[in-house]
């Protein structure tokens, strides 16, 4: 069985690099296999069909991520191997978001509408 691992689609790969949202998610993808510290291979070995596969999408549609994200040069193929080739520290954790969950609800002028 594989080591478990997380990716995350960052902010910057849809605002910096423009990316679509399915772009993107390859693109995390591939990215954390490449930089995962916890996995022994770096990148993603295997075929383009099994990737697919993994992430739920036909092969045809993941050929085309994949060649869209080569001709923009943010993954590169060695044989059966593909990594990312753009690596940035992922952004600190700091919530932009409260979790109406986990605060009081607004009383009386503090309702936005």
């Amino acid at each position: 069985m594989a080591k478990p691992f997380y990716f995350v689609i960052q902010s910057w790969m849809l605002e910096e690099m423009h990316l679509k949202l399915a772009e993107a998610a390859v693109y995390a993808y591939l990215e954390g296999l490449t930089t995962s510290d916890v996995l022994e291979r770096k990148g993603w070995y295997g075929s383009k069909r099994r990737l697919a596969t993994v992430l739920h999408t036909s092969p045809s549609t993941m050929n085309d991520i994949l060649n869209r994200l080569e001709e923009k040069g943010y993954i590169h193929f060695y044989n059966d191997h593909i990594v990312s080739t753009i690596h940035r520290e992922p952004t600190p954790k700091t919530p932009t978001v409260r979790n109406p969950d986990s605060v009081s609800p607004l009383k009386g002028d503090e309702v936005p509408f």
